[in-house]
């Protein structure tokens, strides 16, 4: 029994690769069941001496100096390597096995190393052994132009105006407007504009933008609570029909910010700086929009500088904690990791949920994270700010020890989530000074 379902695995990878086709999120779900039915990704692997993979990464001939190449293994475990200035690399110390190296550097697209055919292309590292892999080709990343004039192409609609009241700090009042927008095949609704709601005729107010990880309208407390500082925050949240598709939900946003920046939605936002903040599985997608948007603090329109609250840093290593059951996932999200595949034949999902090897490119940063967080560990943070201070971002931290759920206003506030509160605004307030 064992034996046929070992065969039928086997058989379903490599007609995979072969037709290189890329696994659907129920597939790979169904194949890490199976594996772990078979205990086999919890088996020991035996003691080999490891390898060493070296190559070459490129841009039109060229050579790109500071691109990161890296391998997983089956349940995660990175192994990498930057690329020097004659855009060599050489990773070490890599457990003999198969694997699809893939490369990515700031302002680049990530690759996975494909063959002529287009297809999946696998390395194989012997114990003791050095392998030279086939070039990389890097290609520069080039948002996709969104259509004008872009509240009619999108079909933007006022669906509801409000006002809301938050407990903290004492006395917050918001004026709210809902909207709805139809973007690459799917309506959004999840589109808000909170203001405060004593304003001026000619009133332009900075613009704090907010990718929330749940539906948007479960964080208005907060939304409520920074518009009554002063600020215009635009707020949006994945909605379902992208599933864990990160480039669709990063698209979404994209159109809200725009929206938002062209005085579509409200004449008081001023849109020509903008702080962005995201949280949990948002904050994967805040990275891929920082993306497609600029991140120079001295340029107009730009997000000059972002906050990352409980974020992911690098998907890789989130993969090994969870193949290590050093996770306590939601009964939800439980399969949420294994949708993504396998680590070693489809880095680029994982790469992509990973702005720890772009981090050269990212604004000045505030990261939050508690050391209480079993869901996303606090090592992921630990990680990010190593990233930006050896690339010389601007980055703050706030970590703390606390049971309660990030940045969420209600009367049970403690001490540490009321600091969080303040040095978010304060963030925020120097940055868009």
């Amino acid at each position: 029994m064992l034996k046929s379902v070992q065969t039928c695995l086997t058989f379903l990878l490599v007609v995979t690769l072969l037709s290189a086709c890329k696994p659907t999120s129920t597939a790979n779900v169904l194949d890490y069941m199976a594996a772990d039915y078979l205990g086999t990704l919890r088996t020991p692997a035996p003691a080999l001496p490891t390898g060493v993979l070296t190559g070459l990464v490129l841009d039109t001939g060229l050579p790109v100096a500071g691109a990161t190449v890296l391998v997983a293994e089956r349940t995660g475990a990175p192994h990498a390597a930057q690329t020097d200035a004659q855009g060599r690399y050489r990773i070490e110390h890599i457990p003999p096995g198969e694997y699809v190296p893939a490369a990515v550097a700031p302002t680049y697209n990530e690759a996975a190393l494909e063959d002529s055919l287009g297809l999946p292309y696998l390395i194989t590292i012997r114990a003791g052994a050095l392998t030279e892999a086939p070039a990389f080709t890097l290609s520069r990343h080039k948002p996709e132009p969104l259509p004008t004039p872009l509240a009619v192409a999108t079909q933007l609609v006022l669906t509801n105006t409000a006002i809301l009241t938050a407990a903290f700090p004492t006395g917050s009042m918001a004026q709210v407007q809902s909207f709805q927008f139809m973007h690459a095949g799917a309506w959004i609704d999840t589109l808000r504009v909170y203001l405060p709601v004593q304003l001026a005729v000619d009133a332009k107010l900075p613009m704090i933008f907010f990718v929330y990880p749940s539906h948007v309208d479960a964080w208005q407390a907060v939304s409520t609570a920074y518009a009554a500082q002063g600020y215009a925050v635009v707020a949006v949240s994945p909605i379902a029909a992208r599933g864990l598709d990160i480039e669709a939900h990063a698209a979404d946003a994209h159109v809200a910010l725009e929206l938002a920046r062209s005085g579509a939605l409200n004449r008081h936002i001023r849109g020509d700086k903008v702080i962005a903040l995201g949280g949990s599985f948002s904050s994967a997608i805040l990275h891929r929009l920082l993306d497609d948007v600029g991140t120079d603090a001295h340029a107009q329109n730009e997000i000059i500088g972002w906050v990352t609250v409980g974020g992911i840093s690098n998907a890789f290593s989130g993969a090994a904690d969870f193949y290590a059951d050093k996770l306590e996932l939601p009964e939800q999200y439980k399969y949420l990791i294994p949708a993504l595949g396998q680590p070693n034949l489809y880095p680029l999902e994982f790469l992509r949920f990973s702005p720890v090897y772009t981090a050269a490119q990212l604004p000045p940063t505030l990261i939050i994270h508690t050391a209480v967080d079993h869901v996303i560990p606090i090592d992921q943070a630990y990680q990010l700010e190593a990233a930006l201070r050896a690339h010389r971002v601007p980055v703050e931290v706030y970590y703390y020890e606390d049971v309660s759920h990030y940045l969420q206003i209600d009367e049970h506030m403690t001490d540490q989530a009321r600091a969080m509160f303040y040095r978010v605004a304060d963030f925020a307030q120097r940055m868009l000074k």
